[in-house]
């Protein structure tokens, strides 16, 4: 019992030292953290005061700033008011002048309508008197003046505008001549006509049933390999090439030719001679290409558009060969760009590429004009090349002057005589239009389209058309038949009136 107790008392006295010691560290423990608290207390009370101590300073400063502006707006609102002030008076003071100026104003308008009155009166007073002595009412003589005065203008205005006319056309048309002349003389080329259709002419009519073959196997190879139609007839030594495209038409008939020549007709045969020829041409395209521009001093250009140019060589419009048309056009609006003083060289590509669509258009579908547009933006050419491509023929307005030069040049190598073959039927349809529309005016009699359509004779009834009226009506024949009839050239027109009167002696 004894040695138990002693555990007892020892474990007691350990707990009671632990719960001392642990009260010791408390209170220790305690006493540093209001320390601490006290210490952090101050730091805190500091920086309140200090942060308080610059905010007083700079709250300061912005009053006195604050305070500083409002002074100079203050100044500011002082000069206006001054200003309005002294500007309310002007305005006043030019009130009163504008209402006496008014009351001057409507006194001087009152008097000036008495006036008017009273003269007015008298008029109708006078009007009154003349009528009774010339025995017809006012109206009645304003038209009976009307009318004399319509005769007189018109017949003097009718007058000036022929006299002016003839003016300007003969002036127009000598500087014209001169430009055209001189064009013409630096730059001549030679005009070879163009055959729409290729014959191949044979040495001996026997040799058809040769190039026909057994059972037509010969014809049906030259057509198969060459794309194109074979027209065998009835006419003596000649066979026909037909072809929509220009291009496979010269290929067959150089093929034909060397196969005549060779002698040895056979498919075979026939399909290398086709591939033989197609070589040759592309050849030839490149190097008539080449050829020309270099004539024309052309040295920047696509090869693309090279072959394209040697292309035309073989396409024909209206019988006139495609690449002499251009070469032409070039030519001339090169010259005439040059006696204007326009940059040559681009009038001289622009008319050498205007029809360049030709090139392409028995392959592709579209009109010469949107596939040449086309081909120029591809190439990217000039946008004054572009447009003189797109309005040589109208379709779209023209935006330079080198574009007119090119439509004018263009006009002028299709329209001269021997350019183009015309059949009868156009001649007939444009003479039969002309006269119609000549039919049609108000006082013609009778109209003759003659030479072509290139002449026309009007005849008027000299009972309902005046000699002054002549010229009237041949202006509007010039607006009627421009905007219905392509015009070949130029056209003459001669007006006659003639009156006669006829007795019989009896």
């Amino acid at each position: 019992m004894s040695s138990r107790t002693a555990v007892e008392v020892i474990i007691a006295l350990t707990v009671l030292f632990t719960a001392a010691i642990a009260a010791i560290l408390v209170m220790c423990f305690s006493q540093r953290r209001q320390r601490l608290l006290k210490k952090t207390q101050d730091e805190a009370k500091k920086i309140v005061l200090s942060a308080v101590a610059d905010a007083n300073i700079k709250a300061t400063e912005i009053i006195n700033e604050a305070e500083k502006k409002i002074i100079e707006k203050k100044h500011e609102i002082t000069n206006l008011e001054i200003n309005l002030e002294k500007k309310a008076n002007e305005v006043a003071i030019q009130e009163k002048n504008l209402i006496s100026k008014e009351e001057v104003i409507e006194n001087r308008e009152l008097l000036s309508n008495n006036k008017v009155k009273e003269y007015e009166k008298k008029l109708e007073d006078v009007i009154s008197a003349l009528e009774v002595i010339s025995q017809i009412s006012q109206n009645e003589a304003k038209e009976v003046l009307f009318k004399s005065v319509e005769h007189k203008f018109k017949k003097e205005l009718n007058s000036y505008i022929k006299t002016q006319q003839l003016e300007a056309t003969n002036k127009a048309k000598n500087l014209a001549t001169e430009l055209i002349v001189e064009a013409m003389e630096k730059y001549v080329v030679d005009i070879v006509a163009e055959k729409t259709i290729s014959y191949v002419k044979l040495p001996s009519n026997d040799i058809k049933g040769r190039i026909i073959g057994k059972e037509g196997r010969n014809i049906k190879a030259l057509e198969t390999f060459g794309g194109v139609d074979v027209i065998i007839d009835d006419t003596p030594n000649v066979i026909i090439i037909s072809s929509f495209n220009p291009i496979r038409r010269e290929i067959a008939t150089r093929a034909l030719n060397a196969l005549i020549n060779d002698g040895r007709i056979q498919p075979v045969k026939i399909e290398e001679q086709i591939l033989k020829q197609q070589k040759e041409v592309h050849e030839i395209i490149l190097e008539t290409g080449t050829k020309v521009i270099e004539d024309l001093g052309i040295f920047d250009m696509d090869l693309e558009l090279v072959k394209l140019i040697g292309k035309l060589k073989f396409r024909t419009s209206y019988g006139q060969n495609a690449l002499l048309h251009s070469i032409e056009v070039a030519k001339i609006s090169g010259a005439i760009a040059s006696e204007l003083g326009l940059n040559t060289k681009l009038a001289v590509r622009s008319g050498l590429l205007h029809d360049i669509g030709k090139a392409v258009d028995f392959e592709e579908i579209g009109s010469h004009v949107v596939l040449g547009i086309d081909i120029a933006q591809k190439y990217r050419e000039d946008k004054i090349v572009i447009n003189s491509i797109a309005s040589h023929h109208g379709d779209f307005p023209r935006e330079d002057l080198i574009a007119a030069i090119v439509s004018i040049a263009d006009s002028i190598s299709a329209s001269r005589p021997g350019a183009r073959n015309n059949s009868v039927e156009d001649f007939l349809t444009r003479m039969a239009d002309i006269e119609r529309i000549a039919t049609s005016v108000e006082g013609v009699q009778s109209a003759y389209a003659i030479q072509s359509g290139r002449q026309i004779r009007i005849i008027v009834n000299p009972e309902i058309v005046e000699d002054w009226q002549l010229v009237g009506i041949l202006n509007d024949l010039q607006e009627l038949i421009s905007k219905e009839v392509v015009i070949p050239g130029e056209i003459t027109m001669t007006i006659i009136r003639e009156r006669r009167e006829v007795k019989i002696i009896r």
